[in-house]
């Protein structure tokens, strides 16, 4: 009855992780709901298999008969992920089909580092917001940008995440990404260089991920002859993460972009402050503007700055006064307030449509 649409490959993150929990809640709560994906080996939920669309032509191409099949097999909603698939909304719309948008990146034009939208794709995108029934928002930033009402929905957090059980540190610093160049990890490697020179004892520091930008990392790690102070380890399965992230003092968001990062509210679960970019969506104010601080925001030219060097070894040398209000925050965004408030907007859309018919 009701399809999620995942157009990515060779990618599991945060947006791959919400959809699948998302998948999981709809089918508890009684809605039918499968994820559409190339890749249907990589979810633990219900599946329905369809080509590889990973070029925008196929893409294209393909939404025609793909929402002929989703007609035959009666889905009723396609739930459009991210920007990625939001400019099919007319299509999956000319179908008979109701279409709901989930996205996870905040719209915006090119910007310098060359993230973003051209013109054309950005007022696309825009036009495109008009065909969907509801929208919603894992960043706050697109509420006021398209031309359509967007709910903020924020990410979420599970039960087992939590702990309230304090263990030694091993990491200053840790930052779990995938490592892709709009992470923009080489800006961690070079505030840890800087911060070394802040103090007698060596920064240690952890980068865990997986992705094309590893052998660039190596390199600029060596090249800052930093490979006593930074460990860079392959990824974990997610069972293991909560470990991972009890071995870190304080976490870190160095990205040109985010929607409202996963990794940041399961640090938060775990107790830990965070630093983050104020370009990485959401996540700039959920530590220094939502329900009191825990953490400290910067741009890229900030860690040139001995005063802004200071404030992340004082986060680091604190990181323990800010256990409970970490962990309180982060229980704020629990599946029910948040994949609840996407299960009822839905229902919704569900009786309107059967109404209808």
């Amino acid at each position: 009855m009701i399809c999620i649409y995942s157009p990515s490959e060779n990618i599991w993150g945060g947006g791959q992780v919400y959809i699948e929990y998302l998948c999981k809640y709809m089918n508890n709560k009684g809605l039918s709901t499968t994820i559409a994906t190339s890749e249907p080996e990589s979810f633990d939920c219900p599946t329905m298999k369809m080509e590889s669309v990973i070029s925008k032509k196929k893409r294209l191409l393909d939404s025609y008969s793909f929402a002929k099949k989703l007609k035959k097999s009666n889905i009723k909603i396609i739930v459009l992920n991210d920007l990625s698939s939001l400019w099919l909304a007319p299509i999956f719309k000319s179908h008979g089909i109701k279409v709901v948008a989930l996205l996870h990146i905040y719209l915006q034009k090119k910007n310098a580092a060359g993230l973003g939208y051209a013109p054309f794709e950005y007022k696309l995108l825009k036009f495109s917001s008009l065909f969907c029934d509801k929208i919603f928002s894992v960043n706050k930033e697109n509420v006021d940008i398209f031309p359509v009402e967007v709910d903020f929905v924020g990410n979420f957090i599970s039960p087992w995440f939590f702990s309230d059980c304090k263990v030694a540190k091993k990491y200053d610093l840790g930052i779990i990404s995938r490592l892709s160049r709009e992470k923009n990890i080489p800006l961690f490697i070079d505030l840890i260089e800087r911060l070394n020179s802040q103090r007698a004892e060596p920064i240690k520091a952890l980068i865990l991920g997986r992705g094309e930008e590893r052998s660039n990392l190596v390199k600029a790690i060596e090249q800052a002859g930093l490979e006593d102070s930074i460990v860079l380890q392959d990824w974990a399965d997610r069972k293991e993460l909560p470990a991972i992230y009890d071995s870190i003092k304080c976490f870190a968001i160095t990205s040109h972009h985010e929607g409202f990062a996963t990794t940041l509210l399961e640090a938060h679960a775990r107790g830990i402050p965070a630093i983050t970019t104020k370009s990485a969506g959401f996540c700039a104010e959920f530590i220094e503007g939502f329900a009191g601080v825990t953490g400290v925001s910067f741009i890229p030219r900030d860690i040139e700055s001995p005063k802004f060097q200071q404030s992340v070894l004082s986060l680091i040398d604190n990181a323990d006064s800010y256990y409970d209000a970490c962990i309180d925050k982060a229980k704020l965004f629990n599946e029910d307030k948040v994949l609840g408030q996407i299960t009822q907007g839905i229902e919704l859309l569900l009786i309107e449509k059967n109404k209808v018919n």
